[in-house]
Order: structure tokens, then C-alpha cells, then sequence
């Protein structure tokens, strides 16, 4: 799947692939013009293949379940990180494959794209607060996993069970992925005052989700950290008038006297 999107996207810049974490990879493109993503593409590729061919190995679906995790943290060796390395990089996909090394959300996207490879109804999940990845065997049963760890929590839901319970979990799918990603990027980059790396994730987000008055907020943040007072104004100016009632809305405007006085002050 990987080198044929690879190939695909070689002959047409405009090609966008719809998997989660090749999107993701794309994207990094976009805050670091330096970024070899065909170095990515091919260390997903033989992932993959081995993927295929621990697939020929078991045909039991708990058991070919096991195999896959057990590769994934034993054989090659991803966890995450206790080490002091910058979050904007543990949440890179790339730097993920590279290092096998990374976040929750980083780890979540490429450990379900394998286990999606590997014909597993598999997505990355919010359950209490935290990234998953969730496994689903059927309606009734199924697996969440630590990205981290891979520890395994199954369950299944009893057949008299008159009333099903609401699933404590929110299934992070599609574009909701890559907006996840995006929005923790943009946060790790802002920390460490890479603003201009920040806004590309927030031009790619306002892409996804259209003119987003949050999104336009914190563009108007960046944009006033990267010297640009005029834009900066308009973009606060939006989130004032569609969002007067956020309850930081005084801490805007007093940022938007500043802007306008900045602007005075240059003619």
C-alpha cells in the first residue's frame, strides 16, 4: 500500500492519501522542507511486508493479534520515551519510524495502520483522557491497547445484557486523526517557541476544519510572534466577534489595544 502511494504522489504533487499516518508524514513536509519522507515511506514499507508475513503464520485472530503486538514492541523495538527528547519530535511520525521511538498518538497511528494492514478493524481511540488504540473482533468484543506498552485490556459485552452501555471511548478516525496530530504539534511547537512550525500545523488544520474561529485565535497569536501586526489583529478580531462569551475574551481584546497601538505607533 505505502510504495504504491509513493509512487502515486511522485507524479502528482496534489495526490492526498486518505490513510491516517500517511497524511501525517505528508504533512511534516510542511514545517520541515528538509524532511526525507522517502526514508519514511520505505521503513513503513518493510514494516509492512513483515506485517504480511507474520499474517502467513497464524490464521487464529487473537493469536495473529498477539504475534503482531509482539513483533511491534519485542522485535522492533517501539515504546515510548523516557528520555529527554523534545515532544515536538516524540510526536512526529517520522522521527517515531526512524528512532521507534515516540508519543501515544504518534505510536497509535502507526501501530493501527499496521494492524489495519494486517486486516484488523483498528483505529486510534480516546478512552478516559488517553490515546489508545482500539481492536474490534465484533460488535460485542474486542481489544484497547497502550500505545506505550501494548498492553492489552479485552472485553466483551455479555449476550443477555439487556441494556448496552454506553462504549467509554471515542473512536479518533480518518480526518479526526490527523486533526489530533496536527493540534498536538502545533501545541509542542508553540512550547519551545517555533512559531513558524506552529503555524503551518494551524494552516493545515484551518484546511481541514475551515474557518475556525479557535484556529484563528491562535493563528493570531503566531502571526503577532512572527512580526506580523496587521494580520495578527484581523485573525483576534474574528474569535472577539463569533466567540464573545469565551471567558477569554478580555485577555484578546487587551492583546487587540496592543495590535491597534503597534499600528499607530508605525504610521
Amino acid at each position: 500500500m505505502t510504495d504504491i502511494w509513493f509512487e502515486e504522489q511522485d507524479g502528482s504533487a496534489d495526490y492526498i492519501p486518505q490513510d491516517p499516518l500517511l497524511r501525517c508524514i505528508k504533512a511534516e513536509l510542511h514545517w520541515d522542507a528538509q524532511a526525507k519522507l522517502e526514508d519514511n515511506f520505505c521503513q513503513l514499507a518493510e514494516l509492512e511486508l513483515q506485517v504480511d508475513q507474520l499474517c502467513n503464520q497464524s490464521s487464529q485472530i487473537h493469536q495473529r493479534l498477539d504475534n503482531l503486538l509482539d513483533a511491534f514492541y519485542t522485535l522492533w523495538l517501539f515504546s515510548g520515551s523516557d528520555q529527554d527528547v523534545p515532544e515536538y519530535l516524540l510526536n512526529s511520525v517520522c522521527y517515531t519510524l526512524k528512532m521507534r521511538s515516540g508519543s501515544p498518538t504518534a505510536l497509535a497511528l502507526v501501530l493501527s495502520h499496521l494492524l489495519q494492514r494486517a486486516d484488523f478493524d483498528a483505529h486510534m481511540a480516546l478512552s478516559q483522557g488517553e490515546v489508545m488504540v482500539h481492536v474490534a473482533i465484533s460488535n460485542d468484543e474486542g481489544y484497547l491497547i497502550d500505545p506505550n506498552s501494548g498492553q492489552q485490556t479485552w472485553y466483551i459485552t455479555p449476550e443477555n445484557e439487556t441494556e448496552k452501555q454506553e462504549e467509554p471511548l471515542e473512536l479518533v478516525m480518518g480526518d479526526e486523526a490527523v486533526k489530533l496530530y496536527l493540534a498536538q504539534q502545533k501545541w509542542a511547537f508553540i512550547a519551545v517557541d517555533k512559531f513558524s512550525h506552529a503555524l503551518s500545523c494551524v494552516e493545515l488544520l484551518m484546511d481541514l476544519i475551515g474557518d475556525d474561529p479557535y484556529e484563528r485565535r491562535d493563528r493570531g497569536y503566531l502571526l503577532n510572534q512572527l512580526n506580523c501586526p496587521k494580520m495578527a489583529k484581523a485573525d483576534l478580531q474574528f474569535f472577539v466577534d463569533e466567540c464573545p462569551d469565551d471567558p477569554t475574551i478580555e485577555i484578546i481584546e487587551h492583546q487587540i489595544a496592543e495590535l491597534a497601538d503597534h499600528n499607530n505607533i508605525l504610521h
